[in-house]
């Protein structure tokens, strides 16, 4: 019993003790702790000024080149009936990567191009129509057709000159008429002759019968005599007139036939020039349906695993060909119109790629280079973006660009310090007060 008095003895002193310090704290505690929890204040407004609280407008990007992988379609529903060419192949411009199966055969149709291509309007009259009429054209064939038949028939009309003949017979009538009015003008001199001898002697007649040497009856037949005379000398001036009237309806009538002739001719090489034109397009159609043509130099990729005789449908990416000449890396944004009003000309642009992880490979910096006027019909800006370090990462790597490369980017708009941020909130606030 006594022991327990002890403990509870000793106990009760330990708390008035511990009661004593509780109630009269040291003086070192107090100025110490104001110390660090000053530090403390201090060293947080510290870190807010040197931590910075960035503003990001998030949205979908794609790097590519400024000349971007040249993606082919198929136009038409049909099967593949020849591949040229192995995936990741080197390809040449204008190059033919694919055939699709048409009724035509795509050895007489290129055949066919090679020939047109080569030959200009004034070398028409040398096409070889004898050795295209073998060849099967398929839907080309009707154009074709129309196109011969022109090419025949101006050919026909340059060889045969239907209008000569009847210019011949012209020009012959003219000369005739030439040389009948050089006898009627030989003649009407000799009438001259006669009409003034024949006037003489009527004047002197006349004078005669004033004198009453002749008697009337004499008289008047120097009178018809003389009628006559100026009459032959009239017939001769209205032939001559009549030779001269036919001349000129025949110099009409050989300017109207030549006019004609030309006319024709014309007609006809326009027909065939036009015909000629009419099977270039429908031959440009042909091969943006049935060929698979590349329009750049570079490196062919299958869309997927293409063979003969497999069935595409109109609309199917077939292959894409990244161009040898990447030149300058650009990236393509499309934001939405949120925010959007704080994008401004050389902004930081944070690029993490699908390809590449971010967490493995870093991030890509861009910079904004302009953003356009208006929206498109969803409402988004198009950003375009240049990538200053290309591919370099953060982590200094630089990555490769087959492709192109799809991912996230970040647009930084205000990167602001945490210390201005949290009084940029208090102004906003007092600005709503207001």
């Amino acid at each position: 019993m006594e022991t327990k008095r002890d403990k509870l003895d000793e106990i009760e002193l330990r708390s008035e003790a511990v009661q004593d310090v509780l109630a009269e704290p040291p003086h070192w505690m107090f100025r110490w702790g104001n110390v660090v929890i000053l530090g403390i204040l201090l060293m947080i407004l510290l870190m807010s000024y040197f931590i910075k609280y960035p503003e990001f407008i998030p949205a979908p990007i794609i790097v590519t080149s400024q000349n971007p992988p040249e993606k082919l379609q198929v136009r038409t529903d049909s099967k593949i009936e020849k591949v040229f060419i192995t995936d990741h192949q080197k390809v040449k411009k204008n190059e033919i990567l694919m055939i699709l199966q048409s009724t035509a055969n795509y050895k007489d149709i290129l055949q066919l191009k090679k020939i047109i291509d080569s030959i200009s309007a004034d070398q028409l009259v040398y096409f070889p129509i004898e050795k295209i009429s073998r060849l099967k054209l398929g839907e080309l064939q009707s154009d074709y057709n129309n196109f011969a038949k022109a090419f025949q028939d101006e050919k026909l009309f340059t060889r045969l000159k239907p209008y000569d003949p009847e210019n011949i017979a012209t020009a012959q009538n003219i000369a005739a008429y030439k040389s009948r009015i050089t006898t009627l003008k030989r003649q009407k001199i000799f009438e001259l002759e006669k009409y003034e001898l024949i006037k003489k002697n009527y004047q002197r007649a006349q004078t005669l019968l004033n004198q009453k040497v002749i008697s009337t009856f004499e008289f008047e037949n120097e009178k018809i005599k003389f009628l006559q005379a100026q009459q032959s000398l009239e017939n001769i001036d209205i032939s001559l007139s009549q030779t001269k009237e036919a001349i000129f309806n025949l110099d009409k009538t050989k300017s109207g036939s030549t006019i004609n002739a030309e006319k024709d001719k014309i007609n006809f090489a326009s027909q065939t020039l036009q015909l000629l034109e009419q099977l270039r397009r429908s031959l440009r159609e042909w091969e943006q349906n049935y060929l698979i043509i590349s329009s750049t130099e570079g490196v062919a990729s299958f869309q997927q695993f293409w063979g003969e005789n497999q069935f595409v449908k109109r609309g199917d990416a077939i292959l894409s060909i990244l161009p040898n000449d990447k030149k300058k890396l650009i990236g393509r944004m499309f934001v939405p119109a949120i925010n959007s009003g704080k994008i401004a000309k050389g902004e930081k642009v944070l690029i993490k790629l699908d390809n590449y992880r971010f967490q493995e490979y870093g991030i890509v910096e861009g910079r904004v280079q302009n953003i356009s006027f208006t929206p498109d019909e969803k409402g988004n800006y198009y950003v375009d973006v240049v990538l200053p370090k290309g591919l370099k990462t953060s982590y200094h790597k630089t990555l490769l660009f087959d492709k192109e490369l799809k991912g996230n980017a970040e647009i930084v708009t205000e990167d602001l310090r945490l210390i201005e941020r949290f009084f940029y909130q208090i102004r906003k606030l007092l600005g709503y007060q207001s």
